[in-house]
């Protein structure tokens, strides 16, 4: 498509000038400042079709990497918060195995306590619920 001398001058005339088929032809030059569009003047219809050819591979690799991106953020999301409720989940499993403890060990105070009376063995060397309950008085009572 050669062009006559000064078609180009005015970036949105270009494409109806010269008969191109791309109506977007003049909006790629027309991102030039005026005085930068009359040295591109001398570039062939050629250049600018392999430049516009380029900006359209470059925005589809990055459309590309885009959606990739937004599956990976997505993916990341679904795995944090299958994480969370599994965490959740075993948070309350061993809330309520303490519970379980508790209860167990109060059972078995009062049973120790039940049998004490009773007992014929001596007990001073044996460690009673109370004194478990405070190592800082046992360390004390040591010195």
């Amino acid at each position: 498509w050669p062009c006559p001398p000064g078609a180009l001058t005015p970036p949105q005339d270009a494409h109806l000038l010269c008969g191109h088929p791309w109506g977007q032809l003049g909006t790629a030059a027309s991102h030039l400042p005026r005085g930068q569009w009359a040295g591109r003047a001398a570039h062939s219809w050629r250049d600018l079709d392999e430049e516009e050819e380029r900006r359209k591979r470059r925005r589809e690799k990055n459309k590309v990497a885009a959606a990739r991106c937004r599956n990976k953020k997505k993916e990341r999301t679904e795995f944090l918060q299958r994480e969370s409720e599994r965490l959740e989940l075993m948070n309350a499993e061993l809330k309520t195995q303490i519970e379980e403890l508790k209860q167990e060990r109060q059972q078995l105070i009062l049973m120790l306590n039940r049998h004490r009376p009773t007992c014929i063995v001596r007990t001073d060397s044996v460690k009673t619920p109370e004194s478990e309950g405070n190592p800082l008085l046992e360390q004390l009572e040591k010195k």
